[in-house]
């Protein structure tokens, strides 16, 4: 329990709004991320094609490429999204060639997702870009000794649990 006043209180509600504000708003912007796979894309068609993928369609691509032959059920329920929207996603990635579908002998009546070369190659670059900047935030970590490492996530998950 604290002891400080209700007023610095409000400072530090706010402080830490406005730090989630920003966090937010860096993590929805698909923009920054694009432009990173384009300038990384060897690939002219990669070049071409990353502007038009969502990165809800770079999180599937990436769940589709660590299987072999993933459902889209399974790729809903690993996202934490729902099976319509990766219905939708999933068209879009075989639409720009870099999923193929397959239903299988045994099993004529569920789909399975499997990368192309294409979409492969541009799976590796997302994680490569996550690698880059987890890299950035455990440096982060580095300067916070595990107890407020541990403090901090758990008033996180408090947090999350008041909205």
């Amino acid at each position: 329990m604290t002891d400080a006043s209700n007023d610095d209180l409000q400072r530090i509600k706010g402080r830490i709004e406005k730090s989630l504000l920003r966090l937010l708003a860096s993590e929805s912007d698909d923009d920054a991320e694009k432009n990173w796979l384009k300038e990384h894309a060897s690939d002219s068609e990669l070049k071409r094609l990353v502007p038009h993928i969502t990165i809800l369609g770079l999180h599937a691509l990436d769940v589709i490429s660590e299987g072999e032959g993933v459902r889209a059920v399974d790729i809903a329920k690993e996202l934490g999204v729902t099976k319509g929207a990766i219905s939708k996603t999933t068209r879009k990635l075989l639409d720009h060639g870099l999923i193929k579908r397959e239903k299988r002998p045994d099993n004529l009546k569920e789909i399975y997702y499997y990368v192309t070369p294409l979409g492969a190659e541009l799976a590796k670059l997302h994680r490569q870009l996550h690698q880059e900047k987890d890299q950035r935030a455990l440096e982060l970590f580095r300067g916070y000794d595990l107890e407020s490492l541990k403090l901090i996530a758990e008033f996180m998950e408090k947090l999350a649990r008041l909205r």
